[in-house]
């Protein structure tokens, strides 16, 4: 059962939508975000580029050629390369976050100021390190939530539904915490607050899930990803101050 604080699923959905409005505002963030797309663009290719050419030279040398045989292979080979490409696809948006922490921060900073209205004081060196670090390990952590991901989906009937309900929550939460990494909060406080509103990071997820299956698409909405996910973090500090708010008071209502 959802927490009295949860903002919704819907609410999770609707951040992108605000996030592409947002951006229209500031075209600074997205020349702030090229030189991460263009990093992980490249290392993506390589990397298809290495294990196809590895997995298809074993390939050959398994099948002999002749006949029919060739066309297994060529049919063996269309099919390598599509689960290969779906496969850096679920990681692409962890690789992002990843390599380009710095710079992804720097557009959640901005994203902040722009709905706050006001400059935020610049962490001291010895928090951003440490928020780095720690996002380095939850990185480490939701890479072995994602292995496990592939083993649930071949469990039958259930396995494929389990699967993609924890994908779906695993690629919100790393947006959503963006924000929370440079604020250097704790791992334990992150999933706190994303497990209080579960279902708004599960909205989030959804079109990062979706986006990352099309082609290209994962790389040119990275971007409206990173300010959704800042929104819904702001959403969920504001919200949780506003409830402390109205606790305040009725406690100090006279009974």
């Amino acid at each position: 059962m959802a927490g009295p604080t949860d903002l919704g699923f819907v609410h999770g959905l609707r951040t992108v939508p605000r996030a592409l409005t947002l951006l229209s505002e500031l075209p600074k963030v997205l020349r702030l975000l090229t030189i991460p797309l263009v990093l992980t663009a490249v290392l993506d290719a390589a990397a298809f580029y290495l294990c196809y050419d590895w997995l298809h030279s074993r390939l050959v040398e398994a099948l002999p050629a002749a006949g029919m045989w060739d066309i297994l292979r060529g049919v063996l080979s269309l099919l390598l390369g599509v689960l290969i490409v779906f496969a850096l696809a679920y990681t692409f948006g962890l690789v992002y976050l990843n390599l380009c922490e710095l710079v992804v921060d720097s557009v959640s900073e901005a994203v902040e100021e722009k709905q706050l209205g006001q400059v935020l004081p610049a962490p001291a060196s010895g928090s951003l390190f440490r928020g780095v670090a720690r996002s380095l390990l939850q990185s480490v952590i939701l890479a072995g939530v994602g292995v496990l991901t592939l083993f649930i989906g071949l469990i039958p009937a259930v396995g494929p539904i389990v699967a993609v309900l924890l994908s779906i929550t695993v690629l919100g939460y790393g947006f959503f915490a963006i924000s929370a990494g440079r604020r250097a909060k704790s791992l334990a406080a992150r999933w706190a607050l994303a497990r209080a509103h579960l279902r708004a990071v599960m909205g989030l997820g959804v079109p990062v899930f979706v986006a990352n299956f099309i082609p290209l698409g994962n790389l040119l909405c990275l971007p409206v990803f990173v300010v959704a996910g800042t929104l819904l973090f702001l959403d969920i500090e504001a919200k949780g101050k506003d409830e402390m708010d109205r606790r305040s008071i009725g406690s100090s209502q006279p009974s």
